[in-house]
This record gives C-alpha cells, structure tokens and sequence, in this order.
C-alpha cells in the first residue's frame, strides 16, 4: 500500500475498500454462515441420536416382554438385559435403576417407563448421606464452637469480605510490579517475599482451614473452586518456605495472579463460562486435536518442500532483505530466517506464526525469492485451510456460549438449573435389601442400615450422574421433542416388525404424582421381588427428567 500511496493519495481507497469488503465483511459473513451450520448440524444430531434411543428401546422391549405380559417388563427380564448392557451393575444397581424408571410402582416396566433406560444406567449410586454436619454427634461444648464456624463460611458477607481482600492482594501486586519496572532492579531481588505476601497466604490458609472445618472435608473438596483455592493455597505456602532456603524459588510468584480468577465466581454470567468450558472440555480437545493434524500435515509437506534451505542472509536485492539478515549491516535484527522446516518443531512455530497473521507475507516472500513464485502456493493454501478450521473453532465455542446462555433464559427461575449433577432418590424397605443383597454370606450391609429402618423403615439411595450436554438439550429442546418424536413415530409405523408406541402405552404427556401403592397392586409376585414398597422421591434437581423420553 505504502509505496503506491507516495505516488498517489487516492490510492488509498483501494486497499481500504478491499480490507473492509474482505476482512470486516466476507470474514464475518463467513464466520456467521459457519456458526448456523454448525448449530443446525448439532441440533440435528441431538435429534437423530434421541429418536435412535427411542428405536432401539422399542425393539429391546419387544425382546423383553413375553406373550402372557406383552405390554410390560418384569424385573427377572430387566436384570438379564443389563448383564449384556451394564454387566458391571451390582443387584443392587440393577434394581434401583428398575425401581426410579418404575414410576407406575406396578412391579412392571411399561414402554413409556423402559425409554429413559439409557438416562437412569449412567446414575452411580450410592447409600444417601443425611445433610446434617459432620460435627452433630460431637459434644455440645465443641458442636457448638463448630456450628458457628459453619453459619460465618456459609454466611454471604463472608466471601464478600474474601473478594475484597483478594481485590486488595491484587492491587498490591499491580503497585509492587510498576515499582519493579520503574526502578529498574533486578526481578529475582525486588519479588521475593514480603511481610505482605505473608499476610495474604496466611489468610488464605485460615479461609481453607476455617471452611473445611466448618463444611467438612468432603463437602469442602466437593466444591471445583474449594479445590483450586486449596490448591493455589499450597503452592503458595510451599512457595514461601522454598523461598527461604534458595532465592531460585522467586519465580513462585507466578501463582499470585491465579486467585484472581476467583472474582469470576462473583456472577452467575461468569461461572456461566467456566460451567460450559467444563461440560465442552472432551470436545474442545477434539477441536485442538484437528488443529494440530492440521498443523502436521502441512509441517510435513513444508520440510520436504522447503527444509533444504537457508534462510540467513537470503533474498538479496528483494523488498524482504532487511528481514532476514544476520550481520552488523542493519540497525535492528528481525531474525526472520528462524521461521524455517527443518525440523517438525520449527515447522509447527513457523505455521503458528502464519495462522496468526504475523508478518505471514515475509515469510512467503522469503521462501518465494529463494525457490520459485510457485511456493506461495503452498502459503495461501495453507492460509485458507487454517481460515476455516479456525472459523470452524470459534463457531464452535460461539454455538456453547449461545447455547449456555439461551439454556439458561429458557429454564429460567429453575433451581437445578446450575447444579453440576443430576440427582435422583430412590428407597429400599427392609425386604428389598434382603432381595438386593440375599447373595451376602453374611449381613454387614443389612446391619448399618438398622438405624434408617428403625427410624424411616426405608433406606435411601442416591443416584448421581453429570450434567452433560445431553441432559442440558434435554431441557433446552423439550418444546421440540414431542413434535420430533411423533414424526419419527409416523415413519416407522408401517415398518415391519416393529412395535408402535401407540400399542404399548400413551404418548409424550406429563406424568402424573406417585403415590405409593398398596400390597393388592401386585397381581403377579411371584414375577417381582418381594415386598415392592417404598416411595420414589424426586428432587428438585430431577424435575428435567420427567418430560424424557
């Protein structure tokens, strides 16, 4: 542009019009094109995968049933379908998934019920642990002492307060690094520890030890951002006293910077982007995976294309001389000719350099005056390629954020809405423990849940299993689904040994409440385990599950 603008200022309206047209218009376009494709290809798959699951539960349950009992699953039937699908589950897994997906309480599986098979076997299960503190059974003196410890960590104005004195750190730090700029010491010196750093730490260390206290260990390491605090907490004490025997250990300070992205902790809208990064964590490794397959390919083209050459001193009497010379002659060294393919490595920085638009036209110039005009084939090529992919990512990451966030309008004012995990309880009387666990030699089990069965004649289980994005498109969707499901239903009814929906049981409505059933609701016990009692409770966080399929 520079050399056509000293001959003539209207130049400029051409390479302005061009940088606009392509760069802030086509780009965009295309990255905007890309992000619907890519929406619509996710939405779709969600789509294909769930009516998937609903075929193949419609011809496990044809398998399953038996001509005295067409339109329901026994437990006997069930047990003997998870030893091919989960043949890890215990008897005691296997019946408390039959017992939550038997919402009827009939002893039976209906279809409606055997469709979230594929929902309730990915819940791990466990006894369920009251939420009483840890502390209750102490004595009154020290139960006492550990109960206010509990309401101050629990209290609001307690973690208002530790914001503030992580802003404070912070602003410490900032007044501390433009002192170390501006006095010119050496870093190693100025950053070593003070009575300050000190303080801070050691308040950082009271915080962990007052929490877990308070909350208990395992209620305290439940907690992501309990885990990284603790974690930066020992660093930085382990970084204090390593730093009183050897003054190489400066560079802890590095850690210093970290608790600040505990301030994101502050609004729901910024752990809304942690919250999706976790749940996007697998898939934006797939993504940084076809990056770098991206980058082999065509490492490996450049070190058979250009790994012969020699880029120091190079392109002599070219408008790219200055970028790549090595000697007393220029006044400012560009080291340009380290851009090279002589090795897999190099090459990876190099293409780095070029995906991110640094100088790339020198480094195709370079290669371009000491080969042929031909080599800048192989930049553009790989410059369009990196364009998409790179398009591809960041609609991707676009696709998660708007999904979180419209996730979130569309389930608005719902309480597990942000909850990490879904949960699900289910109890088990006295009788169903001695069916679960009657391949026991003896009767450890049954003896530690005496006390729940003198005090609530049942024993509750939790199931417990992640918020993926599954279960968030579950929710996100579930206006769609019935209309999605019906239609698929229309396409298959004519299919040939396959049973309808309509045969079995009604279609996509709200179940009704549970109540428990009395001991005449079981015509057939001798085909169920005995004494199916109990109530099916479901928490806040399983409301989600009742519109599933």
């Amino acid at each position: 542009m520079m050399p056509a603008y000293t001959k003539s200022r209207w130049s400029a309206a051409f390479f302005i019009a061009f940088l606009a047209i392509n760069l802030y218009f086509l780009m965009n376009l295309m990255l905007a094109v890309v992000f619907v494709v890519f929406s619509d290809i996710e939405k779709d798959k969600f789509r294909k995968l769930l009516v998937h699951k609903r075929r193949a539960c419609q011809y496990a349950f044809r398998l399953l049933v038996t001509r005295s009992q067409p339109t329901h699953v026994p437990f006997r039937h069930f047990r003997g379908l998870l030893k091919f699908f989960r043949p890890r589950a215990s008897e005691r897994d296997a019946y408390l998934v039959f017992k939550a997906l038997n919402r009827s309480k009939s002893g039976f599986l209906c279809l409606s019920e055997f469709y979230n098979i594929y929902e309730m076997c990915g819940f791990k299960w466990r006894p369920y642990q009251s939420p009483d503190p840890w502390f209750n059974d102490f004595p009154d003196p020290l139960r006492g002492c550990f109960y206010l410890i509990r309401r101050l960590v629990t209290w609001k104005w307690f973690d208002f307060f530790v914001y503030a004195i992580i802003i404070l750190n912070a602003a410490t730090l900032l007044m501390k690094t433009i002192f170390v700029s501006a006095s010119g010491v050496p870093v190693s010196h100025d950053l070593r520890v003070t009575w300050d750093q000190v303080a801070f730490v050691t308040f950082y260390g009271v915080e962990a030890i007052l929490k877990m206290v308070g909350l208990g260990y395992k209620q305290y390491f439940h907690s992501g951002w309990n885990i990284y605090d603790f974690s930066i907490t020992v660093l930085s004490i382990a970084g204090i006293i390593a730093e009183k025997f050897s003054s190489s250990f400066f560079y802890i300070v590095i850690l210093r910077p970290l608790r600040l992205l505990r301030l994101f902790k502050m609004r729901k809208r910024y752990r809304d982007v942690f919250q999706t990064l976790v749940i996007l964590t697998p898939r934006i490794i797939s993504a940084i995976v076809v990056i770098i397959i991206t980058y082999y390919f065509f490492a490996v083209i450049g070190m058979e294309l250009f790994s012969d050459y020699d880029m120091k001193n190079c392109c002599v009497n070219t408008t790219v001389e200055q970028f790549y010379k090595d000697d007393n002659t220029t006044v400012y060294v560009d080291y340009y000719y380290l851009n090279n393919f002589d090795n897999i490595f190099i090459a990876g920085v190099t293409l780095f350099e070029l995906t991110v638009v640094n100088n790339w036209f020198i480094i195709m110039e370079g290669y371009a005056a000491v080969t042929n005009d031909w080599a800048r084939l192989y930049f553009m090529l790989f410059y369009l390629v990196m364009m998409v992919v790179m398009s591809v990512v960041v609609a991707f990451i676009l696709e998660a954020f708007t999904f979180r966030m419209e996730y979130n309008q569309t389930v608005k004012g719902d309480k597990d809405g942000d909850e990490e995990n879904v949960c699900i309880n289910v109890g088990l009387t006295k009788e169903e423990l001695r069916f679960v666990y009657s391949s026991a030699a003896d009767t450890p089990t049954l003896q530690q849940y005496a006390r729940a069965l003198e005090t609530q004649g049942i024993v509750q289980y939790e199931g417990k299993r992640r918020r993926t994005r599954v279960v968030l498109q579950r929710r996100m969707y579930r206006d769609e689904i019935p209309g999605w499901l019906l239609e698929a239903d229309r396409e298959h009814e004519d299919s040939p040994g396959l049973p309808t929906p309509r045969s079995f049981s009604r279609r996509w409505t709200e179940p009704a409440d549970i109540s428990t059933p009395s001991a005449s609701a079981h015509e057939t016990p001798q085909q169920t385990p005995p004494s199916y009692y109990g109530t099916l409770n479901l928490n806040s966080s399983t409301e989600s599950q009742r519109n599933e399929v």
